[in-house]
């Protein structure tokens, strides 16, 4: 296997300097075993075996690429009536009118007319074009030029066989979120090329209920919270807006998103409707590194019709005050490194890494404006609140950032090792100075700590009271994960895990005994938990079943949080998850 990949790349490296005919045959290699035991000479031979050598001079000559032609048809019938256009050095072929814009082919091109033939460069093409999610199937290949006898030039032919101009499509979920069963259901319409430069429009329209049960009441078996919501999604396969500015961009499939949505969601404690905006872009530097820049990030959360029951249910008062109309104006960086290909059993590394800042452009254009504060009583007592508002509702200020690292071993066809690290910080300032509800790190259930329910762990040794509402988060992630993966039988799967982490506080506002996190301290905070599972693989989806057991709990103050040889079990040192994919 090694040899052959050392062959692959010398003819990689003979195709990229314009060797068109080069081919593995031209490369072989010779072992004589004979020289000692359990060593080998192996010698590499480039070249032509005897009765091939008449070859060599079409073998041996660098080609240039003199032409491009375009064929995008529907279908492959002769009989189609087609219609040509030319340009220069391209040649387009189309039916039906073409949809799309010649200059989108001219741009993705990654091939350079009259440059040297490089394989590389057609690679890139059909990546390019690949990306746009416009063609069934995409075919690149290469004639010799038929204009000038025995030249060194060759013209370029690319077969492109569209999709369905517009689709939709409907599709029902079952849905479980810490136990709450439900039941949602979508209806999704797609426009592709809508304005003929490989534009895609997604509306996806939402329903969902849900069976959940209200604080301070008793249990319930209705469908009793209800949400809607409606998105639209346009995505350009171009840098337009503030992104043109950095036209070297433009060589790593680079893509504008635009996102506006309203969802409404009506719960037994509470309505919330959240409006919302972005501008983005995404584009790849290499196979593996992708790079997201929302520049605006724009959401409006207005809160509304509190159950008093709920809202006395929430002792500490920094999660209180998180539950108030808020708006959020953030941008935000966002780069992953990712080289694990799908069905290969080859090691792998993933890191993932994040950051945000909201606020900071409104508190300036509120100051220079000379806009007039608001002021509201502090209720826990440190300091009276007074802050600026846009569009009547106060604006949350905040940075964040978090790193994600994962590494995958296999260390054989049916066993494998994945590791995962994650470090997490939010800090609010300024005109809010408590992170919003949706910013905060949480952790437990299915893809954090397994051994606790979601949202039910934390924030450092806090002991939420019995029956309170499970909002356990903080400012501050740390979280470990170790798991063993090995083949059971068929399309059965096992696994066992070990997990560990918390999360803290950082706001002097959070009155919650033990959450703030202390540098010499917070290790002795750390949860761990461990367990088994199950990992039920269907090729297209993996259903996986999950069963945690707490090691040690920071928030038990009886043997230093020690669970496992210390104390008799209970059905709460236990956990049950269910979910589709791997946690990580």
């Amino acid at each position: 296997e090694m040899m052959d990949r050392e062959r692959d790349e010398i003819i990689k490296y003979f195709k990229n300097q314009g060797y068109y005919y080069f081919s593995k045959p031209m490369v072989f290699l010779e072992a004589d075993t004979a020289v000692e035991r359990g060593k080998s000479n192996l010698n590499m031979y480039i070249g032509l075996p005897e009765e091939n050598r008449k070859d060599s001079l079409k073998i041996f000559r660098p080609y240039y690429l003199d032409h491009f032609t375009f064929k995008v048809l529907r279908g492959t019938q002769a009989s189609e009536p087609v219609d040509t256009l030319h340009r220069g050095d391209y040649t387009f072929i189309f039916s039906d009118n073409l949809r799309f814009n010649p200059n989108l082919f001219m741009r993705l091109n990654k091939m350079i007319p009259k440059g040297l033939y490089g394989i590389s460069q057609a690679e890139n093409t059909f990546d390019a074009l690949n990306h746009l999610r416009q063609f069934r199937f995409i075919n690149i290949y290469f004639q010799e030029s038929r204009n000038v006898p025995d030249s060194s030039f060759l013209n370029c032919m690319l077969d492109l066989s569209p999709m369905s101009k517009q689709s939709t499509s409907f599709d029902i979920e079952g849905t479980n979120t810490s136990g709450n069963f439900g039941v949602a259901g979508n209806l999704n319409y797609s426009h592709r090329n809508i304005f003929g430069s490989a534009e895609i429009l997604n509306l996806k329209l939402k329903g969902a209920m849900e069976r959940q049960q209200a604080i301070m009441k008793e249990q319930s078996l209705d469908f009793n919270t209800r949400e809607l919501g409606v998105e639209a999604t346009l995505s350009v396969p171009e840098l337009i807006g503030p992104g043109s500015i950095f036209p070297s961009f433009e060589n790593h499939l680079p893509k504008t998103m635009f996102t506006l949505g309203f969802n409404y969601q009506s719960r037994p404690d509470y309505t919330r409707t959240i409006s919302s905006f972005k501008l983005g872009y995404d584009w790849k530097t290499s196979e593996f590194r992708k790079h997201s820049w929302n520049l605006v990030d724009f959401n409006m959360v207005n809160l509304s019709s509190f159950d008093p029951g709920f809202i006395n249910s929430i002792y500490d008062l920094y999660i209180k005050s998180s539950f108030t109309d808020h708006l959020i104006l953030a941008t935000g960086y966002t780069f992953v490194y990712n080289d694990q290909l799908v069905g290969s059993r080859e090691n792998y590394s993933y890191i993932r890494f994040s950051a945000e800042s909201s606020g900071n452009l409104l508190y300036l254009l509120s100051a220079v404006m000379g806009a007039e504060k608001s002021s509201l009583p502090d209720t826990s007592g440190l300091k009276p609140q007074s802050y600026y508002k846009w569009f009547d509702t106060r604006y949350a200020q905040y940075v964040k950032s978090d790193i994600e690292f994962r590494k995958g071993y296999w260390l054989n066809k049916y066993n494998s090792v994945v590791g995962r690290v994650f470090f997490g910080v939010g800090l609010p300032y300024g005109n809010f100075d408590v992170l919003p509800y949706e910013k905060k790190y949480f952790t437990g259930g299915a893809n954090g700590i397994r051994a606790w329910q979601v949202r039910s762990l934390g924030p450092g040794t806090y002991k939420a009271p019995e029956g309170s509402y499970p909002n356990q988060s903080g400012d501050i992630k740390l979280e470990a994960n170790l798991e063993y993966r090995f083949k059971l039988i068929r399309f059965l799967d096992g696994a066992f895990f070990l997990d560990a982490g918390n999360v803290w506080a950082i706001n002097e506002k959070d009155n919650r005994s033990g959450a703030q996190f202390k540098p010499g301290k917070f290790y002795r905070q750390l949860a761990f938990g461990t367990g088994t599972g199950f990992r039920f693989d269907f090729d297209y989806f993996v259903f996986r079943l999950d069963l945690g057991l707490k090691v040690r709990d920071p928030a038990q103050s009886e043997k230093n949080g020690w669970i496992l040889g210390a104390r008799k079990l209970t059905g709460n040192d236990l956990n049950l998850s269910f979910a589709i994919g791997y946690p990580f």
